[in-house]
């Protein structure tokens, strides 16, 4: 949340933000205590989806703000 205030590019950037909020919680709830058997699709998946989704999202805010 602190990137989308500092950096002020717009409902998009937010958008970004929430979304990676929301894949970490996720990320979370797959792995317990008692079985790590899930550690690779919360670790490298949703990693994965983190940087794709930030890199739409901010990029798209960045090239929006230029227009």
């Amino acid at each position: 949340l602190l990137l989308y205030l500092v950096t002020e590019l717009g409902w998009l950037a937010l958008v970004g933000v929430l979304a990676v909020g929301a894949l970490m919680i996720y990320q979370h709830t797959l792995v317990k205590p008692n079985d790590l058997s899930r550690m690779n699709a919360a670790f490298f998946t949703t990693n994965a989806m983190v940087s794709v989704i930030l890199l739409v999202t901010f990029g798209g805010a960045v090239f929006a703000s230029k227009l």
